[in-house]
């Protein structure tokens, strides 16, 4: 204030922040104006799974989005999937055998409910009926009621069930 001839040794106010370690620190700058900004570590990659906008500084802990099923109790279930795609399908437990004889084709994991084709006459009427048998094969034969001793009097040889109607010679 006392001078009056400029020696040229006159530096020009210059504002920013002069913290080093401040986010937006100004080299240049040789008067603070209270502009620093904090750094902020993060992922500053806006496409990256774990994207933190509040981040100023990037730390390289960006990680790619990988899209698929993350629901563990899926049917598709994705390990290595970090968002979700919608394509989820629900599991549903049956017989996915496609010969057995309660194939379930909804089902999309087996549940060892699976039964094996046991082909008869399913007819319980019939006289050649097959307890056992869960798959009819057509090969029931109708119950023919007559006397079916052939020493008799009345025998028919088209019976295949006895009625008790036989008489003796």
């Amino acid at each position: 204030s006392t001078a009056n001839t400029d020696d040229n040794s006159c530096v020009a106010v210059v504002e920013g922040c002069t913290d080093a370690t401040a986010f937006n620190y100004n080299s240049t700058a040789n008067t603070d104006d209270n502009s620093c900004i904090e750094v902020v570590e993060g992922c500053t990659d806006a496409t990256a799974y774990n994207y933190e906008s509040s981040a100023n500084t990037d730390d390289n802990s960006c990680i790619e989005v990988v899209e698929g099923c993350t629901d563990t109790t899926a049917y598709n279930y994705e390990s290595s999937a970090n968002t979700d795609d919608g394509s989820c399908i629900e599991v549903i437990e049956g017989c996915t055998d496609t010969t057995a004889f309660n194939y379930n084709s909804s089902a999309n994991t087996d549940n060892g409910s699976c039964i094996e084709v046991v082909e008869g006459c399913t007819d319980a009427t019939a006289y050649n009926y097959e307890s056992s048998a869960n798959t009819d094969d057509n090969s029931c034969i109708a119950v023919v009621e007559g006397c079916t001793d052939a020493t008799a009097f009345n025998y028919n040889s088209t019976a295949n069930t006895d009625d008790n109607s036989c008489i003796e010679v």
